[in-house]
């Protein structure tokens, strides 16, 4: 576990890095034009959810959700007159239902939460972009939240990633007071979800888990490049990460995901949150335009990754839908690689990190 991501000193090494993820985008990109085009949905038109054997259907948070985000948002204008427009950072699908006007506000942030972030595939080979909500994170903890992050293999597959978040578990102070919150970005939900049913011991001391835009049932993005990875992509060298068990794409293909789901109980002492991403084309990075369009070609509302029928825990809480990429929901990747000139989108990640955190507040009190 560290808490923050080594920062690569060799000069040559970034330069590669983004040459890999161009020349991946391209293989991806050359797939495209093969697949049949379906229509684009209307912006609001209700979302399509995947239907699990034995799991019990989604819980709608998002009505709950979207007002703590808007109160967050209201309580930074008064502070300082720019933050984020909750009306536009979060999707308001025709099947929401309608707000609460009585529900109280969102409490304070529980002081007794105990925090561990887990990245997603590859983010240890490209340690300046740092850890999922590495910069929100740091607003909190000078707050005095104890948030820390758990050093998963890059390219490893879920099961080998479940190990180091058990070890990760098991460092923590024995405090039974303590509420220990697991956030997965991207596959970090997936390396998690793993490790809540690998380490049942352990999983006993956790609380809740939140996904965030999490490739929970696969990404067919998964599907067409597991033959170009492992026979080229698995072999290539980089300073800050190494091979792992090449697992990394096949733990992510839809036929593994939901065989996986449909074979394995989720702990049920484990509260499950879900936070989703889909954006339009022009909002997403330009890096990852080819597999926004592989995902959309197939009629996939999207977020340039995973699309959003794929992010949904089974029986979890759904927290919403937001008008992020996969990247900005998280990573400041747009704000240090800014090919479009689509602005910083840090102020968004720190609201919604804090917004998802009084979530679970509220929901463990209950």
């Amino acid at each position: 576990m560290n808490r923050r991501t080594r920062k690569n000193t060799n000069p040559l090494t970034r330069p590669l890095r983004i040459l890999v993820l161009c020349f991946a985008a391209f293989a991806l990109g050359s797939t495209v034009g093969c697949l049949p085009r379906f229509a684009p949905l209307p912006d609001q038109a209700p979302a399509m959810r995947q239907s699990h054997l034995n799991a019990s259907p989604e819980i709608d948070g998002r009505a709950r959700f979207c007002q703590i985000v808007c109160t967050l948002a209201d309580q930074r204008r008064s502070e300082d007159g720019t933050p984020p427009d909750c009306q536009t950072l979060i999707w308001q699908l025709k099947d929401e239902p309608a707000p609460d006007r009585s529900a109280p506000p969102p409490p304070a942030l529980d002081p007794m939460l105990r925090v561990l972030i887990v990245p997603g595939a590859f983010a240890e080979c490209f340690p300046e972009y740092g850890m999922p909500f590495e910069d929100a994170a740091a607003i909190l903890q000078g707050r005095g939240s104890r948030i820390d992050f758990v050093a998963v293999s890059g390219r490893s597959g879920s099961d080998a990633n479940a190990g180091r978040i058990a070890n990760a578990v098991e460092r923590l102070p024995a405090d039974p007071a303590e509420k220990i919150v697991l956030i997965g970005h991207s596959k970090g939900a997936v390396d998690i979800l793993h490790f809540l049913v690998g380490f049942p011991e352990r999983a006993r001391r956790v609380s809740a888990m939140v996904s965030v835009s999490g490739p929970v049932n696969g990404s067919p993005l998964a599907d067409a490049l597991e033959g170009v990875y492992r026979g080229l992509f698995s072999r290539m060298p980089f300073t800050d990460c190494p091979p792992g068990d090449r697992m990394v794409i096949d733990s992510l293909t839809r036929s593994y995901r939901t065989a996986w789901l449909a074979t394995h109980q989720l702990p049920a002492h484990v509260r499950y949150f879900s936070l989703a991403t889909f954006a339009h084309r022009e909002a997403v990075h330009p890096l990852m335009l080819f597999s926004y369009d592989h995902l959309a070609a197939a009629g996939e509302r999207n977020d340039g990754y995973a699309a959003i029928i794929d992010q949904l825990i089974p029986g979890g809480t759904l927290l919403g839908y937001v008008n992020l990429d996969h990247w900005d929901i998280a990573l400041p990747v747009r704000e240090q690689l800014n090919f479009g000139g689509v602005g910083s989108r840090a102020d968004a990640r720190q609201l919604l990190f804090e917004a998802l955190l009084l979530a679970v507040t509220e929901a463990l009190e209950v």
